[in-house]
């Protein structure tokens, strides 16, 4: 019986620490945690997945004729600026590395000019 009692006490005692000791701490220096919005960000894939989406609703009659036009025509227009801004940042990219390769050319020209300078010194 003794042993029983021991036992329940040491067990309480246990939960009681459990309990207890989160309680007691100091709490802990948290690091500012720094949230990006990324509900801006729609790719051309989630367009697509919603026009498809939209086209089955349409069909399983969830979707009046009227609505399904208005929607359609909406994220066609956005499917359609998105591919746009896509093409001028491939444009962008395309022309930054041209210019890249410009500059670098021309640094080649002048540190050829500087070589042909030493030798004739």
């Amino acid at each position: 019986m003794i042993m029983g009692i021991i036992v329940s006490v040491l067990i309480v005692a246990f939960c009681l620490y459990l309990v207890v000791t989160p309680l007691l701490r100091e709490k802990d220096a948290q690091l500012p945690v720094e949230i990006t919005d990324d509900t801006d960000e729609i790719s051309i894939k989630s367009i697509y997945a919603t026009l498809n989406e939209l086209e089955m609703d349409y069909h399983m009659k969830k979707l009046s004729d009227e609505d399904y036009q208005k929607l359609k025509a909406q994220y066609e227009r956005i499917a359609a600026e998105l591919l746009e801004e896509q093409k001028q940042k491939s444009k962008k990219t395309t022309s930054d590395s041209s210019l890249v390769k410009e500059i670098e050319a021309e640094i080649e020209e002048e540190l050829a000019k500087l070589r042909k300078e030493r030798e004739g010194k």
